[in-house]
C-alpha cells in the first residue's frame, strides 16, 4: 500500500494569510489589514521575549541577580502580550504567526544576536525595542479607533501600557548612576 503524502493525508482548513469571516462584524478589508499588522506585532514580541531571555540567562555584574529577575519578568510580559495579540488575530478571522522563522521575517524589532555583549548594550538593545513596539502599538489603536474596532483598541491600550512601564524601567537602569558606563 503506497503512503500518502503530507499534502494529501492532511487539508488544512484555512492557511496562514487567508482570512475567515468574523464573528464580531469587521469588514473583510480591515481584518486582512489589521491581521497583517498585528501578525507583525506578534513577531517583535517574540523576539523581545527571545532577547529578554537570552539576556536573563547571561546577565553579569554586582547586580546580576536583580536584573536577571527583571530580564525574566520582561520576557514573559511580553509572551503574555504575544499571546493576547494572537488571540486577536483568531477572533479577527487569520491565524497568528508560530513559526519561529516567519518571526524574524515578520518582526521590526531586530534582535540583538546570539552574542554577549555588555549589560549597558543589551539594556539599551531592549529599551530601543521597546520604543519601536511603543510607537508601533500607537498606531495600531489610531487604526482600530479609525475602524470602529473598540475591543482591539482596549487591547491594544493596555499592552500599551505595559510596554510603556518595561521601557520607563528600562530607562532607569541606563541612567548615569545607575550602570558604569562602557568606555
Amino acid at each position: 500500500m503506497k503512503s500518502k503524502n503530507k499534502d494529501e493525508a492532511q487539508k488544512a482548513v484555512q492557511k496562514f494569510g487567508e482570512i475567515e469571516r468574523n464573528p464580531i462584524s469587521l469588514s473583510d478589508d480591515y481584518a486582512k489589514q489589521i491581521i497583517e499588522l498585528l501578525n507583525k506585532d506578534l513577531a517583535s514580541h517574540f523576539t523581545l521575549f527571545y532577547q529578554f531571555k537570552k539576556q536573563h540567562w547571561i546577565v553579569e555584574g554586582p547586580d546580576w541577580k536583580h536584573i536577571s529577575k527583571s530580564l525574566d519578568k520582561y520576557a514573559e510580559k511580553n509572551l503574555e502580550l504575544a499571546d493576547e495579540i494572537a488571540e486577536r488575530i483568531s477572533l479577527t478571522g487569520g491565524i497568528p504567526a508560530s513559526n519561529p522563522s516567519r518571526f524574524e521575517e515578520l518582526s521590526y524589532v531586530q534582535y540583538e544576536g546570539e552574542d554577549k555583549y555588555d549589560l549597558r548594550t543589551m539594556l539599551e538593545n531592549d529599551l530601543k525595542a521597546e520604543q519601536q513596539i511603543i510607537t508601533s502599538i500607537r498606531e495600531r489603536v489610531d487604526f482600530a479607533k479609525e475602524n470602529g474596532d473598540h475591543g482591539l483598541d482596549d487591547l491594544l491600550k493596555d499592552v500599551l501600557e505595559d510596554q510603556e512601564e518595561i521601557a520607563h524601567e528600562l530607562h532607569h537602569y541606563l541612567e548615569e548612576e545607575s550602570l558604569e558606563k562602557s568606555i
